[in-house]
């Protein structure tokens, strides 16, 4: 259900990009209307896709910070 929604969003903001940049649109107040939809429709999946990415760049530093750890004890011994 959820993909379906994402898919009809995808189609509004695409429809209202293409209205808002169509011959007939000429009114700038319009266009800042337009712009103004856009940017409301997109803003959740705008959040959780940063969301997901500080996520991925998190993972990243964990695994190279236990990585750094596992290599540091590997050079150790105690004779």
């Amino acid at each position: 259900m959820e993909s379906l929604i994402e898919s009809l969003v995808a189609q509004r903001i695409n429809f209202i990009a293409r209205m808002a940049t169509s011959c007939e649109c000429n009114h700038a107040e319009d266009k800042e209307l337009a712009l103004v939809w856009i940017a409301e429709l997109s803003a959740p999946y705008e959040k959780r896709f940063n969301s997901y990415q500080s996520k991925q760049e998190s993972n990243l530093l964990g695994n190279e910070v236990s990585g750094n750890n596992i290599l540091g004890n590997a050079g150790s011994r105690e004779d």
